[in-house]
């Protein structure tokens, strides 16, 4: 458990466990109150440029830098709410995280986990804590973007979205074929004739593929190939793609050169792009459906919230 903040899995298994017993009602409405205050000053946006320069070994451009600053509000509006939300009271990692920093600067050591606790709010460690802090702001930020059952799809909107995406979900062009090697290593002068004899013999019977893969020399990718024509020049080299474009269906052509040497092609079938069905596709269209319904749900909560502050950003120096 003392490692608990540091696991990934752990971290999101706690964090999800909170969102699924808390539903966040957003009401940006409540304006009662006076307006708390964010300002990002000089100091801050100095230390902004330090962290980015530091790594990425030069200063930030304009625009880096406004993304810098954007960042920086979004963490401390979300870090805000969250404590607002009485999230570091409700999540266990950072009631364990206090107790240990608690048992740290405690006077007494041995005192019980409550008294740690309150010991280490006493001082102000959970909003002083920069592990607290990283993980209230992950909290917010999921609670942020969750949805419920009423937000999942139904059959027409996945159609719809799928309709909307087709390019992000079609299968590419496939082109099917055997091919004949004749390794110009192994046979050296004697591989072209070699091969136009075959070719002219496997026209005369009409043998099929299936047979005549044997007939030639071994090949380091096999006899057949199944996949998208770009893949073809990866496989056998600059040229040999156009060659195969060019290509009759089912009848032998050739000799083919690859970057190996040269070859006699069968190409079984060619399967233009095209668009699968739902049914085919469709954990990979919920997925992202939910994805995207998330993050329009989270840029609509960061608005609201961002609207119950008032946020100053000193004048930045060129």
């Amino acid at each position: 458990m003392h490692r608990v903040l540091r696991a990934p899995l752990l971290h999101f298994l706690l964090v999800g466990g909170v969102i699924l017993g808390l539903r966040m009602q957003w009401n940006p409405g409540d304006t009662a109150a006076p307006r708390p205050r964010i300002a990002i000053g000089p100091a801050d946006l100095g230390r902004l440029r330090e962290a980015w320069t530091e790594e990425h070994g030069a200063p930030p451009g304009p625009v880096a830098e406004e993304a810098l600053v954007r960042a920086a509000i979004d963490e401390e509006v979300l870090y805000r709410e969250a404590l607002a939300r009485g999230f570091d009271r409700q999540d266990a990692a950072v009631r364990e995280r206090l107790v240990r920093l608690g048992g740290f600067v405690g006077e007494e050591a041995g005192g019980d986990r409550d008294a740690l606790e309150r010991q280490a709010r006493r001082l102000g460690l959970e909003r002083s804590d920069l592990v607290i802090r990283r993980h209230l702001v992950e909290m917010m930020r999921l609670a942020a973007a969750w949805g419920g059952e009423e937000d999942l799809p139904s059959e027409a909107e996945l159609e719809a979205y799928l309709a909307r995406h087709a390019e992000e979900f079609a299968e590419p062009a496939r082109v099917r074929l055997t091919q004949v090697y004749f390794s110009e290593d192994a046979r050296g002068g004697a591989a072209p004739g070699d091969a136009a004899r075959l070719l002219e013999e496997l026209r005369r019977t009409g043998e099929g593929p299936a047979a005549a893969a044997a007939r030639g020399d071994a090949f380091i990718r096999g006899a057949e190939f199944d996949g998208p024509p770009a893949a073809l020049e990866g496989v056998f080299g600059p040229g040999f793609a156009e060659a195969v474009a060019a290509a009759p269906l089912r009848t032998w052509v050739g000799p083919e050169r690859s970057s190996y040497g040269l070859h006699l092609v069968w190409v079984h079938a060619r399967e233009a792009t095209r668009t699968p069905p739902l049914a085919a596709v469709r954990g990979r269209v919920v997925h992202s459906w939910l994805r995207e319904c998330s993050e329009q749900r989270a840029e609509g909560v960061m608005r609201a919230l961002h609207a119950r502050y008032d946020i100053e950003v000193a004048a930045r120096q060129p």
